[in-house]
C-alpha cells in the first residue's frame, strides 16, 4: 500500500509541477490531435462513444522495440498483457482472461474487418507485423455489439492506409540475448490502387535455456478503388514459427536460477512448430452519403506440433477456418440523427487434435485422435440516436449460436466420444447514454452483457471424454465515465468507474499435469480507470508531452466453490490489484526524439485460496533516436532499453498449477538498437 501511495503521489506532483512550468513557457500553440475511432457505428470521436475505448496511433504502437505488444497494450488502463516468452502471451481486460493457461481468450480481436479470434474466443496476435498497423482500438468490457460480445471486450487492429506513391524500405534491429529482426518492404501505388509486400524475420537465443525463437512472416496489403463508390482491400499473411518452450518454474528455481528451463521441458527439448496463414478480402460500397456496406470473406488455417515431456506426450493439431462477415450502415431522419447497423458474422472451423507417445522426441504410438467441426454465427444490431446536440442514446444487441460435431478417430465402442454438442443461443444486449457537456467533453452511463465460450481443451477430460456439463461464462457490466478535453487541445482526461458481475466462471484445473475446465461460481469486478494525456511544452524547437494511465482493480470471488473448497470472498487469481503506466515523450524539430516509460504492477494472487502471491514490481524503459528526411530518403536510427532498473519479476503466471511451477521469469535489463531506411520514388 505504501509503495502504491508513494508512487501515485510522486506522479501527481510531477503532473502539477510540469503543468505549472508549461503555462509559463513559450506561447506557440500546439493542439493534441483529436482521436477518432472507426469501430463504432460511423467514424466518431472517442468522447461521443458510450463506453470505455482507447485508441493508440502509429507513434504509440512503435514507441518500444516494435517486437511485442506488451508495453503498448499495458499503456491502456484496465488492460494487462503478460508475456512468458515471445510465443506465450496472455491479454486480460478488466481481469477477464486471467485464468487462461497459455494464451488469450474471452476477448474478441479483429484486423480491420477480419476476425482474429476463433469461435471459442482464442486469439493469436503474434503474427501481426507492427509495420502494417496504423491504429489499435481497445474496447474495455462487453461494450461493442458490432465487434462481438466478448466478456472482456474487443481489440481492433487497423492496417496502414496507402500513401499513394511507390516506396521501398529496409530495417535491421539487434538486441540482447541474440535478438535480431529484419524487415524488407516494397509498395507500388497510385491514387486508386496500392500493393504493399512486407517480409519479417525474427530470431532470439532467449534469456532462458531451451528458449530459442525463430519466426518468418510475409504480409501482403492491397487496396483498389472501383467506380469511385467501391473499395476492395486485401490482407494476406503467412507465418512460420519454431519456438522452444522453457515452461514455468517453481519458486526455488525462479528465485535461485531463473535462466534455467523447467527440467522436464528442458530434458525433452520441448518446442512448438507451426505454419499459419490468414487471408481476408473486403468490399466496401458507398451507396449514398447515408448508406454503406462492408462484406468480408476470410479464411485462415494452421498446422502445429509440439514436442512435450514424456508424461504429457507429443501433440499435433490442424485447423481451417472459413467465414463471412457483412454489415450495412445507414443514417435516417432529416438531419441524420439516427444511425443503424445490421450485420452477420459466421464461420466454419475444422479442428483435428492428436496426441502421441513421445518416442525420443518423435511421435510414437497414437493415444488420442479427435476431429471437431465447429459452427459459429453472430447476428448483431446497433442503433445510435441523437435526440439533441447534447444527448446520444445507443441500443445494441448480439445473438450468438455455436455448435460442434466431435468425431473420435481413435476410440471405438462405449469409449467413442463422437456426437453433436453445443450451447444454447446467447443474447447480449447493450444500452448507453452520452451527455455532451461541451463539444469536447462528455459523461456517459452504460449497461451491457457479455459471454465467452469454453475452449476445446477445457471441454475435454484427461481421457478425451467431453464435459457436457460445462457452460459458457457470462456477465453484466455497469459503468459510468467522464472523458474529454479539460484544456482544449492541451489536456485530455478520462475517469471510468465500473462494476461487472460474472457467473459460471470457468476455472482451469490441472489433474495429472493435464488442464481441464470446470464451472466453479461467480465473481465481482469493481474498478476505477484513469487516463491523462497532457501536452506540456511546445516551442519552435521541441515538443514535450506526457501520458498517465492508472487502473484500480478490486476483483473478488463472490460465490466460488471448487469441490470441497470454498473460495468465496478471496481475491481473484492472476490479476494485479492495480497497474500504472507513465510515459514522458520529447520530439525535436531537428529530428531527435526520446521517451521514458515507467510501468508499475501491483501484487497478484497465485492460488485460489489466496495463500501465495507475487510482490508488486516496477519497470523502467527508455528509447532515444534520430529521424530525418534527406530528399526522398527517410532515415531513422534508435537505441532503447527495457527493465533498466533490472527488476526481478514474473512476467507471466500459471495459476493453480498442481506442479507448483507458477512463474515465468521476466527479462532482466536488456537493450536493442536499429536502423530504418525508406526511399520514396
Amino acid at each position: 500500500m505504501f509503495y502504491r501511495s508513494a508512487l501515485l503521489t510522486f506522479m501527481s506532483l510531477g503532473f502539477f509541477a510540469m503543468s505549472s512550468w508549461a503555462q509559463g513557457g513559450d506561447s506557440t500553440e500546439f493542439v493534441l490531435e483529436e482521436v477518432t475511432i472507426v469501430s463504432g457505428l460511423f467514424e466518431e470521436k472517442i468522447v461521443d462513444f458510450g463506453g470505455a475505448v482507447s485508441a493508440l496511433d502509429f507513434q504509440q504502437i512503435n514507441a518500444g522495440d516494435e517486437l511485442t505488444l506488451q508495453p503498448v497494450l499495458n499503456a491502456i488502463p484496465g488492460v494487462y498483457m503478460q508475456s512468458g516468452t515471445l510465443s506465450t502471451n496472455r491479454i486480460t481486460i478488466r481481469g477477464i482472461g486471467a485464468r487462461s493457461p497459455f494464451g488469450t481468450d474471452k476477448i474478441k480481436a479483429y484486423l480491420d474487418e477480419i476476425p482474429l479470434s476463433t469461435g471459442e474466443g482464442e486469439t493469436t496476435i503474434e503474427d501481426i507485423d507492427f509495420a502494417t498497423l496504423e491504429q489499435i482500438e481497445v474496447f474495455r468490457g462487453p461494450i461493442s455489439t458490432i465487434y462481438g460480445a466478448g466478456l472482456g471486450g474487443a481489440i481492433r487492429f487497423q492496417t496502414l492506409k496507402p500513401e499513394g506513391f511507390p516506396k521501398a524500405s529496409v530495417e535491421a534491429m539487434f538486441g540482447s540475448f541474440g535478438l535480431r529482426q529484419y524487415r524488407v518492404s516494397g509498395q507500388v501505388a497510385d491514387d486508386k490502387r496500392s500493393l504493399n509486400l512486407l517480409y519479417q524475420d525474427v530470431h532470439s537465443d532467449g534469456y532462458r535455456d531451451n528458449n530459442t525463437y525463430d519466426r518468418q512472416s510475409i504480409t501482403l496489403l492491397g487496396q483498389s478503388v472501383w467506380q469511385e463508390h467501391s473499395e476492395f482491400t486485401l490482407y494476406a499473411n503467412y507465418t512460420f514459427l519454431e519456438s522452444f518452450i522453457p515452461s514455468s518454474l517453481g519458486v526455488d528455481d525462479y528465485e535461485d536460477n531463473p535462466e534455467q528451463a523447467a527440467s522436464s521441458w528442458g530434458d525433452a527439448e520441448g518446442k512448438e512448430d507451426s505454419e499459419r496463414f490468414r487471408v481476408g478480402l473486403t468490399l466496401k460500397t458507398n451507396y449514398s452519403s447515408r448508406t454503406e456496406s462492408h462484406v468480408t470473406l476470410f479464411v485462415n488455417g494452421s498446422k502445429a506440433s509440439e514436442v512435450r515431456p514424456s508424461f504429457l506426450g507429443n501433440l499435433t493439431s490442424d485447423q481451417l477456418n472459413t467465414g463471412i462477415r457483412a454489415k450495412v450502415r445507414r443514417s435516417f431522419l432529416a438531419d441524420e440523427q439516427l444511425h443503424v447497423v445490421l450485420g452477420v458474422e459466421g464461420f466454419l472451423e475444422s479442428y483435428r487434435y492428436r496426441e502421441f507417445v513421445n518416442d525420443a522426441g518423435q511421435n510414437g504410438d497414437k493415444t488420442l485422435d479427435l476431429d471437431q467441426q465447429r459452427n459459429y454465427g453472430n447476428v448483431f444490431v446497433a442503433t445510435e440516436y441523437y435526440p439533441s446536440d447534447q444527448w446520444i442514446l445507443t441500443l445494441g444487441a448480439n445473438m450468438n449460436w455455436s455448435q460442434y460435431d466431435l468425431h473420435d478417430q481413435f476410440n471405438t465402442g462405449t469409449a467413442d466420444q463422437s456426437g453433436g454438442y453445443g450451447f444454447e443461443p446467447v443474447f447480449s444486449p447493450k444500452v448507453s447514454i452520452v451527455n455532451k457537456l461541451s463539444d469536447d467533453f462528455s459523461a456517459y452511463a452504460l449497461m451491457s452483457h457479455g459471454f465467452s465460450l469454453p475452449s476445446f481443451e477445457q471441454t475435454l477430460y484427461p481421457g478425451g471424454q467431453v464435459n457436457k456439463d460445462l457452460k459458457p461464462e457470462s456477465g453484466w457490466n455497469y459503468e459510468f465515465g467522464l472523458k474529454g478535453d479539460v484544456i482544449k487541445g492541451k489536456l485530455y482526461a478520462e475517469i471510468v468507474g465500473y462494476a461487472m458481475y460474472t457467473e459460471d466462471l470457468i476455472v482451469n484445473r490441472e489433474k495429472n499435469q493435464v488442464t481441464i475446465g470446470v464451472n466453479a461460481g461467480s465473481a465481482r469486478h469493481y474498478g476505477l480507470e484513469i487516463l491523462i494525456d497532457h501536452e506540456i511544452w511546445q516551442s519552435p524547437m521541441v515538443r514535450v508531452d506526457q501520458r498517465l494511465s492508472y487502473a484500480l482493480m478490486d476483483y473478488h470471488f463472490a460465490d466460488f466453490v471448487d469441490g470441497e473448497e470454498d473460495y468465496s470472498g478471496n481475491r481473484m487469481t492472476g490479476v494485479p490489484n492495480y497497474t500504472l503506466d507513465y510515459t514522458l515523450r520529447a520530439q525535436m524539430t531537428k529530428g531527435f526524439f526520446g521517451h521514458v516509460n515507467l510501468q508499475a504492477v501491483g501484487s497478484r494472487t497465485i492460488l485460489d485460496n489466496a495463500s501465495l502471491q507475487t510482490e508488486a514490481y516496477c519497470l523502467l524503459n527508455a528509447k532515444v533516436g534520430y529521424q530525418r528526411a534527406f530528399g526522398q530518403l527517410d532515415l531513422s536510427v534508435y537505441l532503447g532499453g527495457n527493465n533498466l532498473s533490472d527488476t526481478r519479476y514474473a512476467s507471466m503466471l500459471l495459476i493453480n498449477a498442481s506442479s507448483q511451477r507458477y512463474y515465468y521469469p521476466g527479462l532482466p535489463i536488456n537493450y536493442y538498437s536499429g536502423v530504418k531506411a525508406a526511399y520514396r520514388f
